[in-house]
Protein backbone atom coordinates (compact mmCIF):
# COMPACT_ATOMS: atom_id res chain seq x y z
CA UNK A 1 0.00 0.00 0.00
CA UNK A 2 0.80 3.08 -0.44
CA UNK A 3 1.35 5.99 1.67
CA UNK A 4 -0.34 9.21 1.91
CA UNK A 5 2.42 11.47 0.08
CA UNK A 6 3.48 8.86 -2.34
CA UNK A 7 -0.37 8.07 -3.45
CA UNK A 8 -0.33 12.64 -3.25
CA UNK A 9 3.19 12.56 -5.74
CA UNK A 10 1.68 9.52 -8.51
CA UNK A 11 -1.61 12.41 -8.78
CA UNK A 12 1.40 14.97 -9.76
CA UNK A 13 3.39 12.74 -12.15
CA UNK A 14 1.25 13.57 -15.83
CA UNK A 15 1.67 17.51 -14.68
CA UNK A 16 5.28 17.04 -13.90
CA UNK A 17 5.53 15.22 -16.84
CA UNK A 18 3.13 17.74 -19.47
CA UNK A 19 5.96 20.06 -17.47
CA UNK A 20 8.59 18.63 -19.34
CA UNK A 21 7.29 17.79 -22.54
CA UNK A 22 6.87 21.78 -22.92
CA UNK A 23 10.26 22.28 -21.66
CA UNK A 24 11.74 19.84 -24.27
CA UNK A 25 9.60 21.77 -26.88
CA UNK A 26 10.63 24.57 -26.38
CA UNK A 27 14.17 23.68 -26.23
CA UNK A 28 13.79 22.97 -30.29
CA UNK A 29 15.48 25.84 -32.56
CA UNK A 30 13.12 27.91 -34.83
CA UNK A 31 13.84 25.50 -37.70
CA UNK A 32 13.00 22.58 -35.64
CA UNK A 33 9.83 23.58 -35.17
CA UNK A 34 6.59 23.45 -37.26
CA UNK A 35 3.07 24.05 -35.78
CA UNK A 36 0.25 23.65 -38.34
CA UNK A 37 -1.23 25.84 -36.49
CA UNK A 38 -1.05 29.64 -35.26
CA UNK A 39 1.14 30.32 -32.71
CA UNK A 40 -1.26 31.90 -30.25
CA UNK A 41 -3.76 28.87 -30.87
CA UNK A 42 -0.83 26.42 -30.15
CA UNK A 43 0.33 28.13 -26.85
CA UNK A 44 -3.42 28.28 -26.01
CA UNK A 45 -3.94 24.07 -26.75
CA UNK A 46 -0.64 23.58 -24.71
CA UNK A 47 -1.44 25.59 -21.57
CA UNK A 48 -5.38 24.51 -22.03
CA UNK A 49 -4.03 21.49 -21.26
CA UNK A 50 -1.71 22.50 -18.16
CA UNK A 51 -3.85 23.90 -16.25
CA UNK A 52 -6.19 20.99 -16.42
CA UNK A 53 -3.66 18.54 -15.18
CA UNK A 54 -2.71 20.79 -12.34
CA UNK A 55 -6.58 21.04 -11.58
CA UNK A 56 -6.98 17.50 -10.90
CA UNK A 57 -3.78 16.86 -9.21
CA UNK A 58 -4.53 19.95 -6.92
CA UNK A 59 -8.19 18.57 -6.42
CA UNK A 60 -6.94 14.81 -5.73
CA UNK A 61 -3.95 16.18 -3.56
CA UNK A 62 -5.42 18.94 -1.42
CA UNK A 63 -8.85 20.28 0.22
CA UNK A 64 -8.92 22.82 -1.93
CA UNK A 65 -12.63 24.34 -2.98
CA UNK A 66 -12.91 24.07 -6.35
CA UNK A 67 -12.28 27.78 -6.77
CA UNK A 68 -9.20 27.71 -5.07
CA UNK A 69 -8.32 25.09 -7.57
CA UNK A 70 -9.00 27.05 -10.70
CA UNK A 71 -7.42 30.26 -9.54
CA UNK A 72 -3.95 28.20 -8.17
CA UNK A 73 -3.73 25.87 -11.67
CA UNK A 74 -4.03 29.19 -13.99
CA UNK A 75 -1.74 30.56 -11.63
CA UNK A 76 0.84 27.63 -12.02
CA UNK A 77 -0.08 27.40 -15.71
CA UNK A 78 0.38 31.35 -16.14
CA UNK A 79 4.08 31.30 -13.91
CA UNK A 80 5.46 28.20 -15.86
CA UNK A 81 4.24 30.12 -19.07
CA UNK A 82 6.23 33.20 -18.19
CA UNK A 83 9.61 30.60 -17.73
CA UNK A 84 8.68 28.65 -20.55
CA UNK A 85 9.06 32.34 -22.02
CA UNK A 86 12.73 33.27 -20.78
CA UNK A 87 13.53 29.80 -21.62
CA UNK A 88 12.86 30.01 -25.45
CA UNK A 89 15.04 33.28 -25.12
CA UNK A 90 18.32 31.44 -24.92
CA UNK A 91 16.83 28.85 -28.16
CA UNK A 92 18.07 30.01 -31.47
CA UNK A 93 15.89 30.83 -33.68
CA UNK A 94 13.00 31.30 -30.54
CA UNK A 95 11.73 34.63 -29.28
CA UNK A 96 10.16 35.91 -26.02
CA UNK A 97 6.93 37.32 -26.19
CA UNK A 98 4.34 38.81 -24.04
CA UNK A 99 1.83 37.72 -26.63
CA UNK A 100 2.80 33.90 -25.94
CA UNK A 101 2.84 34.12 -22.23
CA UNK A 102 -1.11 35.73 -22.93
CA UNK A 103 -2.00 33.06 -24.98
CA UNK A 104 -0.53 30.72 -22.26
CA UNK A 105 -2.51 32.64 -19.61
CA UNK A 106 -6.01 32.29 -21.63
CA UNK A 107 -5.33 28.85 -22.16
CA UNK A 108 -5.29 27.74 -18.95
CA UNK A 109 -8.54 30.07 -18.48
CA UNK A 110 -10.13 28.19 -20.99
CA UNK A 111 -8.40 24.98 -19.60
CA UNK A 112 -10.16 25.65 -16.14
CA UNK A 113 -13.65 26.64 -17.55
CA UNK A 114 -13.71 23.08 -19.18
CA UNK A 115 -13.04 21.46 -15.81
CA UNK A 116 -15.52 23.86 -14.07
CA UNK A 117 -17.64 22.07 -16.57
CA UNK A 118 -16.35 18.35 -15.95
CA UNK A 119 -15.71 18.79 -11.84
CA UNK A 120 -18.21 15.94 -11.06
CA UNK A 121 -16.05 13.23 -12.83
CA UNK A 122 -13.54 14.37 -10.21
Amino acid sequence: MLSGFRFKLLWWLPTAAYMVLIFYLSSKTGDEVSIPTPDYVAHGLEYLVLSVLAGISLRKTTCLSWKNVFAISVIISSVYGITDEWHQSFVPGRYATAADWLADTAGAVVGQAILSLIKHKF
